[in-house]
This record gives structure tokens, sequence and C-alpha cells, in this order.
């Protein structure tokens, strides 16, 4: 394929050269990332391998090296523009002070053991302090992804670990802000007055900007035109002020972080973002160099510190906050990896020269080790839990933090919901009556602490926790019910639920229809198919309401009615 590529090079005249050298950047990006993709790999990982591919290391076939580095900074700002945006003080608050003194902590330790690791293997001047900074910081993008996708973002853990990421994200702004200095009081000290007063600019402006968007919204074209504006403008703006563009582009994020359109305009964006970000991480890529033999103690120093070390410390850190030793392992396992910051940090450094191409090498193959690593620890948490719930028992005590998230009867547990959200809330109107003898077991906080308020037996975590099944009485219960779709963790269940008490009836929930075989073959007695069934009562609703408009009024008075009950059951006190 680069053979193809030399050849084609070889016919595009000069003055068309830097839009072949994007083209063959973005095809390179793309057909890499759609095997990786294939092999449940980051993305990341895929836009640096086709960077070391086109890069000097291999063909050396991109030539336009200055023009594509000022391209790939606008990727830069779009990432922390998004990055702003999603600042969302609100959610600090939700976790309490863990999130903020523990991440501050965190930073301040992963800092000094790497500075001094740094200064220990003999590297000199700043680059201490920008591989202090590279291991401090975790990755939004791939943490939250992940999340998300494990539906674990509203769990107890899953809001511990967005606001470690919230404070990681600011202290991060804080340090590229100090980093454009000399290091002295004064410059620092101006460095920073510029950036408050880029906030208090954003703070104006967020108050400002809501009328002018709620008239953009209306034209698609004219509200990515303006999202775009404001960006720009920030940049250049702190271009001017004698901060970096990026951090401008930051807090152009800030400024929408409350904006009422704020998710129109990320959906907005996301391609602008996504398209730049490639051709920054193709970009990483080709500045990559070889690594001496003496730089692979160093990296696997690194590795240790920020997937074994870090981890730890905010196990420890969530265990005084009072929190179990499960929800402070998540916490912990979670942040294992460097950040997408990290690799800007390390880019900031190399281009202001203060660190050489060999380290950058160094922190930039650790940024992508950790990263993939992650994606596997944490899709895998649970099954890493329990190998290791033995160890850490250490962090297992009665506090008070697990005791606010749990109630029980003095009545015996006969009916056991796993998930009380949508399906869940059904089932628990249904046995109203019986409330006494119902026991709901969810990982979202605020679902517990409402039930909680209606004196609904219930406790705070997951079925895959023993020790949440041994509080939920299965040797007498009659009747187990999870409404979570995951296959894995619901064959996990019956076998284990059916071992303590083999006559109870275990009903559970599967995505897909091959789910729901697998699950009657592992002896569930009902499984339950919330999309069969929406789609066939959705086909028989949109019959009504042809054969009849007139019932459409009816129908809408009645789903709103149902939903504001189910509303009510869950979250009002």
């Amino acid at each position: 394929m680069v053979w193809f590529f030399e050849f084609i090079a070889s016919q595009i005249p000069e003055h068309l050269s830097l839009i072949f050298e994007i083209g063959i950047m973005i095809i390179l990006a793309g057909i890499i990332a759609f095997i990786l993709k294939l092999m449940k790999q980051p993305m990341i990982l895929a836009y640096i391998i086709a960077g070391v591919i086109l890069g000097p290391l291999s063909v050396g076939l991109i030539q336009n090296n200055e023009t594509i580095l000022v391209l790939s900074e606008i990727g830069v700002a779009f990432l922390l523009f998004f990055a702003g945006i999603e600042i969302n003080i609100k959610k600090l608050k939700e976790v309490g002070g863990i999130a903020v003194w523990g991440g501050i902590v965190q930073i301040a330790l992963l800092f000094a053991a790497g500075f001094f690791i740094s200064i220990w293997l003999g590297l000199t001047g700043r680059m201490p302090i920008y591989v202090g900074l590279v291991v401090a910081f975790s990755s939004t993008m791939v943490v939250l992804k992940l999340l998300a996708d494990k539906r674990e973002l509203n769990s107890l853990h899953g809001r511990i670990v967005i606001g470690f990421l919230l404070v990681q994200d600011i202290v991060a702004i804080i340090a590229l802000t100090i980093l454009t200095t000399d290091l002295s009081i004064a410059s620092m000290g101006v460095q920073l007055l510029k950036a408050l007063g880029f906030i208090v600019i954003a703070a104006i402006l967020a108050k400002i900007v809501n009328p002018i968007f709620r008239i953009a919204a209306r034209s698609t074209e004219l509200l990515l035109l303006i999202s775009v504006t404001l960006l720009f403008f920030f940049a250049i703006g702190s271009y001017i002020a004698g901060l970096s563009l990026i951090i401008g582009a930051f807090f152009a994020g800030v400024a929408l972080a409350n904006s009422d359109y704020r998710t129109e305009i990320q959906g907005k964006i996301m391609p602008l973002r996504d398209f730049f970000a490639v051709l920054f991480f193709v970009a990483l890529g080709m500045q990559l160099t070889l690594i001496s033999k003496g730089l692979i103690l160093f990296i696997v120093m690194l590795v240790l510190l920020v997937m074994i070390i870090k981890p730890i410390i905010i196990m420890i850190a969530a265990s005084i906050g009072g929190y179990s030793k499960r929800t402070s392992f998540f916490s912990g396992n979670s942040l294992g990896q460097t950040s997408e910051f990290s690799l800007i940090i390390a880019t900031l450094g190399l281009t202001s020269g203060f660190i050489t191409g060999e380290v950058f090498s160094a922190l930039v193959l650790l940024t992508i080790f950790t990263m993939t690593a992650s994606t596997y620890i944490i899709e895998y948490d649970k099954r890493l839990y329990q190998k290791l719930s033995w160890p850490l028992d250490i962090f297992k005590k009665t506090n008070k933090k697990v005791k606010e998230l749990e109630f029980t009867s003095p009545k015996k547990n006969k009916i056991v919901i796993f998930g009380c959200h949508r399906i869940g809330s059904l089932f628990l109107r249904y046995f109203a009556k019986r409330k006494d003898e119902v026991f709901v077991v969810d990982f979202n906080p605020d679902i517990i602490k409402s039930l909680i308020s209606k004196k609904v037996p219930c406790m705070y975590g997951d079925f895959a926790n023993e020790e949440v099944l041994d509080k939920t009485n299965l040797k007498e219960a009659e009747v187990i019910i999870s409404t979570i779709p995951d296959r894995e963790d619901n064959v996990s269940l019956i076998k284990k639920v059916k071992k303590i008490n083999p006559k109870i009836m275990v009903f559970v929930t599967a995505d897909s229809i091959d789910d729901a075989r697998d699950l009657y073959n592992s002896k569930a007695d009902y499984v339950l198919l919330p999309k069969a069934i929406t789609g066939e009562l959705a086909f028989n609703l949109a019959k009504k309401i042809l054969k009849n408009k007139r019932n459409m009024r009816k129908i809408t008075k009645k789903q709103i009615k149902h939903l504001e009950e189910i509303h009510t059951l869950l979250y009002e006190r």
C-alpha cells in the first residue's frame, strides 16, 4: 500500500501536495482504525500508527510537516473546546469533597513520583516537570466512553470518576497556562491573572450568548458557524493576551458549558473535532523517534506508576472518604491511564525544546500502552474485582456512606429486584402492596436515596457483588428479577442464585434474541425482551392512531400521566 501511495504522490502537482498528504493521512488512519475497531482497540492507537507509517521512522511520505502541525493545532483546540463544555461544577457537588481533595492529592503525589523518577534516571532541565504532569492526568475521552458503554456513568463510582476527571482537567489547564512562562513567580502570576480574566469574560459571555444561540439554533448552518466563531474568537483573544491558543479554546467551551444549546452545539462541532483530532494524533505519530535501551526502564517505571500506583492512591482516597471497597476499587481502576492532555503537554514540551524527541516518544508510547490496556481493565473490572477481592479487604470497612445507601425491613425479602430504573420501576409499582417484602438493589445513588425516603427496602450495589447477594436473603426469596441487560452478568446471577436456592424463580432481561436463548439455556425461568416488546407495542399503537387520529390526544395524556407516576415513585420524596 505504501508503494502505491508513493507512486500516486509522484503524479501529484506540487501545488496540490498538501491536499494529497492530508488525504493519505485520513485514508491510512481510516483503514487502520477500522481494523483496530474490529479488535476493540482505541482509535487513538490507529491514528498514531498511521503517523508512524507516514513519518520519518518509516517511509517519510509527508513533506509539509509544518503545515500539518498547524492544522493539528486546530484539532487540539477542538479537543479542549469540548473539555471546556464538559466542565460542570454541579457534578463535583454530587460526590462531596472526595473529588476535590482526593483529586488534588492524587495529582500532587503522581506529579512528585514522576518528577523524582525522572531526576533519578538522569533527566535534566524542565523534563522532570513535563514527565510529572504527563503521568498525573487520566483520559476523560477514554474513561467516559467506556463507562457510557457499560451504562455506569450514573453509578456511584461513575460519579466519583467524573469528579476526579473534572478536577484533573481544571488542573491540566492551569498547568498548560503556567508552562508557557519561564516558571518565575512573577510571570506565572501574570499568566494566571490573564487566565482568571478569561474566566470572568467567559462567565459574562455565558449570560449574553444564550439569546444569540437561540436565534442561531433556527438554522443548522448558522448554529455551527456561531459556535466555531466563538471558539476562534476566544482562541485569537487568548493569543493576543499572551496565552496559548488552546487555552482560549478551552474557555470558549466553558462559556457554553451551561448553555441551553450545549447538546446541539456538541453534536454540530463533533465531526469537525474528530476530523482535526485525527490530524493531531497522526502528526503526533509522525514525530516519534527510536527509543534507546536506556529508556526502557523509564517507560516500565512510568507504566507501573500510572496503572498500579495511581489507582491505589485513588482507592485509598475513596476509602478515606467513606466509600466501600467495591466503589473504591472501581473508582481507582477506571483512572489507570494517561490522558489526551498528557499528549498535549508532551507536544508542548517538544515544540518548546524542553524535552527531547526520544523522551517525547517514550511518553507517547506510555500513553498508547496505558490507554489500550485500561480499555480491557475497565471492560473486565468485575472479574478483576472478584480475583482481587481478598487483598482488597484492606479497604473494607463499615462506614456511614454505605449505611446511608441502605434500608432494611424486619420482614423477609421474598421479591428481589436488581435495577429499579425503567422496567424495574414498573415491577416495583406492581408490588406496591407488598413493598415490605420487596428488596431493591440499584447502582444509582439518587434512586436508592429516593426509595429510602419512601421506606422501600433497598441498598446501593449490583448483583456482581458477593456482599450484595449475601444481604438479599436468597435462601428464602421467591422471585429474583434482573432488569439489567448484561448477558454475562445475568448468566452468572442465574448460576449463583440457583446454587443457593434451586426453587427460586429468576426473571432476567436481554437485548437480543440470541442472548435470550443463552439465558434460557442457563436455566432462566423467564427472559424479558424490552426491545421486542416495545417494537410490538409501538406497531400496535401506530395502527390505533392511524385508524382514528382522535386517539392521539388520549394516548398522549395517558403516557404523560404514567411517566409522572413513575418519576414520583422513583425520585420525589
